[in-house]
């Protein structure tokens, strides 16, 4: 089995079931199986063949979905590009996998700038809409053919090549298999159940791993996949109310925030959620326990890295369960809710110390992931991956703890770890602590250098009001943390920095704090 049979064998099973529907389309499981295939003839005709690097830079539609697919039964190496990459990475990429083709959406083409003129690989230009230069997507779909490729397309053959966030330098490409894909997909089926009868919104960009492994599991059941190119809270709850959604995954927890704060003026009927799932970061308690009250539904958390192979814990519906708990069984359970959850049934997860000796249950330490998934090395980077790699295990980077139950506390990056008086401070667990407050709307923690602790604990906040009340924040972690925990400073902020997925940009924070510093004069 590859990537390929999935539309080929959900137009045999479900042929008059939509399988895809966007704002101005819905193609059943057998129409779209057709495109595919016309598609795929398509870019035949123009001289692609298997093992050819194909780049697409879109947000999520049909047409990308049917890339994806065509390019899976002609043996093609996807290769996505996430639209917040600047002209300089984006040349990287396609000159680094020697790109033959791309797909692009009009609305990308500046994003794109120059970098195409330096791709002395590319040969196929494919637009989504119409400009010069570029083939349009609808003649490329060849109308008049049909059948199945014939290709021998097999589970070992490398599918895709997607790349890092490229936070510490240029990105670096982690490559994968048709039989990566499946086995991900087979593996969440296995945790958290999926089939047919489901109605599942995609709206995660497929550029990311979250919303490209969501898009073959749906598909690997033959879900009714409901897709939408943005986040807008408005319309995505407009979507699960019209459509009546019943699952779907969140490619960032904070943005249930964005959700919560649209529910609290306007009403909209979520009563067809069955589950939800979420990704990417930490879930903030505070925000996890107002949303698990608001959507009234199951939930999911999945952790992992492109790195690792995928997801590799999952925090499962029984574990978000507070309802007819009280006492020590409900504090226990509200607890886990910090977790990630336990290790995944393919993976093995272990805290180590910098040594890679495993710690004793309730220590600090790294994380580190074993599964057969894990990539081995770096595209074009011989080498590179071993910084990463050792006797087998992926270190993650990310500090942890495990509980007595095997459940994952992620703290933070280990180099977001506060080393404040000979302490490590965890910046989620006095987040956490602040978001309690009433008055407090978001918070990022950093740490920053100083004479006497060796770092001091900073936190950002953005207020809820306007005004500062850093005396009573203070006041307020000293009843709630250990001494050492409380922030020296308190920044009151409008905003936080954040990339275009609404994660926190920390690096960013220390920069602009350090600058202000500096510039100060009584620093």
């Amino acid at each position: 089995m590859f990537l390929g049979d999935l539309p080929r064998r959900n137009a045999h099973r479900y042929p008059d079931q939509i399988g895809i529907e966007t704002e101005s389309c819905k193609l059943t499981w057998s129409e779209l199986n057709d495109r595919v295939n016309r598609l795929a003839q398509g870019l035949s005709a123009l001289g692609l063949k298997k093992g050819d690097p194909i780049g697409i830079l879109s947000a999520a539609c049909a047409e990308v979905i049917e890339t994806y697919f065509a390019a899976a039964k002609l043996g093609l190496v996807l290769v996505p590009i996430h639209k917040g990459l600047v002209e300089r990475e984006v040349s990287f990429i396609l000159n680094d996998v020697a790109a033959k083709a791309i797909v692009v959406a009009e609305e990308d083409l500046d994003a794109l700038g120059n970098s195409l003129a330096s791709v002395g690989s590319l040969v196929v230009r494919i637009v989504l809409g119409t400009n010069e230069g570029f083939l349009s997507y609808d003649r490329v779909v060849d109308p008049s053919y049909c059948e199945e490729p014939k290709v021998a397309v097999a589970e070992s053959d490398l599918f895709a090549v997607r790349y890092t966030s490229g936070t510490t330098g240029l990105p670096k490409g982690c490559p994968s298999t048709h039989r990566d894909w499946l086995s991900r997909s087979t593996y969440f089926m296995a945790h958290v159940a999926h089939t047919h009868h489901d109605r599942a919104l995609l709206f995660a960009p497929l550029s990311l791993g979250v919303g490209s492994s969501m898009l073959m599991s749906y598909s690997l059941v033959g879900a009714h996949i409901v897709v939408r190119r943005r986040f807008d809270p408005n319309e995505l709850l407009r979507t699960i109310e019209s459509r009546r959604i019943t699952t779907m995954m969140m490619p960032v927890p904070t943005l249930f925030a964005k959700f919560l704060d649209e529910l609290a003026v306007n009403d909209f009927d979520l009563s067809s959620l069955r589950i939800v799932g979420y990704g990417g970061a930490v879930f903030p308690v505070p925000l996890l326990i107002s949303t698990l009250k608001k959507f009234r539904c199951d939930f999911f958390g999945v952790y992992g890295t492109l790195e690792a192979g995928g997801f590799s814990t999952y925090l499962l519906p029984e574990d978000h369960r507070l309802e007819g708990y009280s006492g020590a069984e409900r504090e226990k359970r509200l607890r886990r809710l910090a977790s990630c959850g336990r290790e995944a049934i393919q993976a093995d997860v272990r805290i180590v110390d910098p040594r890679g000796r495993e710690v004793p249950r309730g220590e600090f330490g790294e994380m580190v992931v074993r599964t057969e998934g894990m990539i081995t090395q770096y595209w074009n980077r011989p080498g590179e991956i071993d910084k990463l790699m050792r006797d087998g295990w992926c270190f993650t980077g990310d500090g942890a703890t495990m509980d007595e139950d095997g459940y994952l506390y992620i703290s933070d990056r280990l180099k977001d770890v506060v080393r404040s008086g000979g302490m490590n401070v965890s910046s989620v667990e006095v987040e956490n602590m602040l978001l309690n407050h009433p008055q407090v709307a978001e918070a990022a923690v950093i740490g920053v250098e100083d004479a006497r602790w060796g770092e001091s604990v900073v936190a950002f906040v953005v207020a809820r009001a306007p005004g500062a009340f850093e005396e009573e924040l203070s006041t307020y972690c000293r009843e709630k943390l250990a001494n050492y925990k409380v922030p020296k400073r308190f920044v009151f902020v409008e905003s936080l920095p954040k990339n275009s997925m609404d994660k926190v940009l920390k690096r960013k924070l220390r920069e602009d704090y350090v600058e202000a510093m500096q510039a100060s004069p009584s620093s």
